[in-house]
């Protein structure tokens, strides 16, 4: 297969996981590329048979850390490009990138048909558990049991490239790339999905050392949880081409292209929907 999928981590055993579970059962763990983040911890899953790569020398800083690990795996992307691969899908360790269901075609039917010199994102979903929602169930499908989200422009990222790219910070957006959010491609931000395992994954991390901007952006995100409980959520459906178009929106005369925000959400981050039944299958269970 010439379609290789890259991620990095931290101190993150469980998104490493399901991770590697979801892709691997797409792709062939063969074709994952992982980046880990320092020697001074081990992964507490499977990894067999899947690429690894240890650096050592990522700085702790916030800053300064997304700045180096963009540049580590946009370098990497453009040496896997160079030698034959066809297609290269990057995605943290945290998000999950699918195809609607009713796209009527798979998410490797959409990478091998991918222009010579395409460069698409998907349209940002992140998923939170809401007011209403009951504990997991291991081991039922994660969409099957939370079904709100916010559409939002935060992660409608870049994340399938067949030409040399070079992502900024954080993988939001590639220089001098427009902003096109492939009709159907989805990718699902899992950080919030559950109260209790985001507040263990901040404390695993926590526990091998964390920057304080590392430790305040960690933070900062679980107090994210509150956006949920307001308003009444939308139909995905009847909001996502919305969503779609304005993100893809020009900016500013002069400035690079970056995902726009959403102008008229029922939140301050986007669309707070409800997402629809048939996407109950796309992710895995949790074990």
């Amino acid at each position: 297969m010439h379609i290789k999928v890259l991620t990095n981590v931290r101190a993150d055993s469980f998104f490493l996981d399901l991770w590697v579970r979801h892709y691997g059962s797409i792709f062939g763990r063969e074709n994952l590329h992982v980046m880990l983040d320092g020697d001074d911890w081990t992964p507490g899953c499977d990894l067999a048979g899947v690429n690894l790569h240890v650096v050592t020398d990522v700085p702790h800083a916030r800053a300064l850390r997304d700045n180096f690990i963009s540049a580590w795996q946009s370098s990497f992307a453009r040496q896997l490009l160079s030698n034959g691969t066809k297609v290269v899908l990057r995605i943290d360790v945290d998000e999950f990138v699918a195809i609607d269901p009713q796209a009527g075609f798979s998410l490797i039917e959409f990478l091998e048909r991918m222009g010579p010199r395409a460069m698409f994102a998907a349209l940002g979903i992140d998923v939170i558990e809401g007011p209403g929602d009951s504990p997991l169930a291991l081991s039922r499908p994660i969409l099957a049991q939370r079904h709100n989200a916010i559409v939002t422009h935060e992660f409608s990222k870049l994340v399938a490239v067949r030409r040399p790219p070079r992502w900024f910070s954080g993988f939001h957006r590639g220089y001098k790339v427009p902003v096109r959010i492939a009709p159907g491609l989805l990718l699902f931000h899992l950080a919030l999905f559950d109260r209790r395992i985001a507040a263990q994954r901040v404390a695993e991390r926590a526990a091998i050392g964390l920057h304080h901007s590392e430790a305040a952006h960690l933070n900062r995100r679980l107090n994210r949880f509150a956006a949920v409980e307001g308003p009444t959520p939308l139909a995905f459906d009847d909001v996502a081409e919305r969503a779609r178009a304005q993100i893809m929106a020009p900016g500013p005369e002069g400035a690079l292209p970056r995902p726009m925000p959403i102008t008229d959400g029922n939140t301050t981050r986007g669309y707070l929907v409800r997402l629809p039944e048939r996407m109950a299958g796309l992710l895995p269970p949790v074990s």
